[in-house]
């Protein structure tokens, strides 16, 4: 009985340390490349409350492209609707850098987005949060609010 439980211990031992190191692995900065991104929008730090605007961004991807220790990051957004009002992002501010969106119009649907250029490389890892103020436009109604874009599933 004793050497199962002994035999038990250093499996789940093993099975920890080996998903730790997967878990290492993916929390280190990128490194120079160009990168895609799950992004998703949260009212809280935590990022456990979604925000409003994380309709706009949920579904589409980020575009990151590292290079000595710079960053750029491209924030894709769409259209949502809120109360049957058509709205968008439409202000972004990271790092005191405020930025309206641009347009394109792929196959019939406005891609809005947001580049912001010499950021920190070291901050862009798997899951990392960018903190800025984010605008949301419904109608004529601006709301703006402190979020947290959250990275994710970058490739």
């Amino acid at each position: 009985m004793r050497s199962i439980k002994k035999l038990v211990a250093a499996l789940l031992t093993a099975v920890m340390v080996s998903a730790m190191g997967a878990a290492t692995f993916a929390a280190g900065p990128l490194s120079d490349g160009k990168y895609t991104a799950r992004q998703n929008l949260y009212k809280n730090q935590e990022c456990t409350t979604l925000s409003m605007g994380d309709a706009a961004v949920n579904d589409m991807r980020a575009d990151i492209s590292i290079s000595g220790g710079k960053a750029t990051l491209v924030v894709h957004t769409h259209e949502i609707k809120y109360l049957g009002i058509t709205g968008h992002l439409g202000k972004m501010e990271v790092n005191g850098v405020v930025k309206k969106p641009k347009t394109k119009t792929v196959d019939g649907v406005k891609d809005y987005y947001f580049t912001f250029t010499g950021l920190d490389a070291s901050t862009f890892y798997e899951g990392c949060t960018i903190t800025g103020r984010f605008t949301t436009y419904i109608g004529i109604m601006p709301m703006g609010a402190t979020g947290y874009l959250k990275l994710t599933g970058i490739q």
